[in-house]
């Protein structure tokens, strides 16, 4: 197998990048652009049939974009492309109308094109383009033809981590609504991995530090000794099932400890636990929302519940409402009776069971770097 020269060395290397970060694509076109002696180059990322681009790049040679019309490049390069055939201008008029490829190219005023389409998946695909005054030569087309399955491979390499970016922010969004976020430990207790909404920042809980690369520190002796047992446990494999420890009982606040198997990832980290953070769920301003819909109260109706659910009586209740206790009596009624439950304590388990009762922290953002956000003792 021969190696690649200088120049489309630097081509992968650039579709390398370009599968975490998208400056990687600008950085391929403007490579690609110099070694064919292009004006620019251009790339549309989208799903076949669909009348949107999902992502539109370009790049002059020196990097920088130029301002091409979109629906100009949609009709060049598009998915009527056959996958790993290099186009000329001459060869996409016979799959479009001669005049029509001809007003597209002259309001790119490029009326040199080699052009090919990648499929990446069965709803994906991916076209490039290399746009010139002076026609290509053979040598230009093989530059394309060469850099094919490298350019599927890293596109495809792209929409996996992509989706796993998604996966992670969902997930993430998800997990805020019932815990605190979670935390990957080694045996000596350091944040090798984390998602978290910087609990050691939320008023009264009892947590010294929770940045990743420090030691998950607390300010109680006690819950740092079990905690270094359970840790001790887990990396010699003795920890049968996940353990609890409580952090605070105003707010209520737990962990849950449980193995990791970190052989499976030991090219990852060396990590030995997954601790989870979980506090005092309760309802929100949505929830009061969601009772509507899903069992037709009135929003009245809706807020007494959140209030019971909360642990409120029927007269602390009708105080913190400002309404009369025999108008929360006939309010709660109808409550049961449309929630199909027995009392406040089955209201209670029923919300639970629907997942209607989520955390209600306040939102706080794990800082990207440094150690200035770090909370004092006194500040706990």
């Amino acid at each position: 197998m021969a190696f690649p020269g200088n120049s489309e060395t630097g081509l992968l290397l650039s579709l390398q990048k370009a599968v975490v970060e998208k400056s990687g694509w600008t950085e391929f076109l403007a490579g690609l652009a110099t070694m064919a002696h292009a004006r620019f180059a251009a790339m549309i990322i989208e799903i076949p049939g669909s009348s949107d681009a999902a992502y539109i790049v370009n790049a002059m040679p020196n990097g920088q974009p130029v301002s091409i019309s979109s629906a100009a490049l949609a009709i060049i390069l598009s998915d009527r492309l056959r996958p790993e055939r290099i186009y000329s201008a001459a060869e996409l008029k016979d799959i479009d109308s001669g005049a029509g490829m001809d007003a597209a190219l002259a309001k790119l005023g490029t009326p040199a094109v080699r052009a090919m389409r990648a499929v990446v998946s069965e709803s994906l695909s991916i076209k490039v383009g290399v746009f010139g005054s002076v026609e290509f030569g053979a040598a230009d087309g093989a530059i394309l033809r060469r850099l094919f399955p490298y350019l599927r491979s890293c596109a495809r390499a792209a929409v996996i981590v992509e989706r796993e970016r998604f996966h992670a922010s969902v997930t993430a969004k998800l997990a805020r609504k019932t815990g605190l976020g979670w935390f990957l430990l080694d045996r000596s207790g350091v944040i090798v991995e984390s998602v978290s909404d910087r609990p050691d920042r939320l008023p009264g809980f009892s947590i010294l530090s929770g940045m990743q690369g420090e030691r998950f520190a607390f300010a109680d002796r006690a819950t740092e000794t079990a905690l270094a047992d359970i840790l001790d446990r887990c990396a010699t494999g003795t920890a049968e099932r996940s353990a609890a420890i409580e952090i605070s009982s105003g707010p209520m606040l737990h962990m849950r400890v449980s193995p990791f198997p970190a052989s499976d990832y030991a090219w990852l980290c060396n990590a030995v636990a997954l601790v989870t953070l979980h506090g005092e769920s309760q309802m929100t301003a949505d929830g009061c929302g969601l009772l509507v819909d899903l069992f037709g109260l009135l929003p009245s109706e809706a807020r007494l519940a959140k209030e019971l659910a909360g642990g409120k009586s029927l007269v602390e209740a009708a105080d913190h409402m400002g309404l009369t206790i025999e108008t929360v009596r006939n309010y709660s009624k109808k409550i049961f009776a449309k929630t199909g439950t027995t009392g406040q304590v089955d209201l209670v388990r029923s919300i639970l069971a629907n997942g209607l009762a989520e955390l209600e922290a306040p939102s706080l953002c794990l800082p990207s770097s440094g150690r200035e956000d770090s909370v004092s003792p006194s500040e706990i």
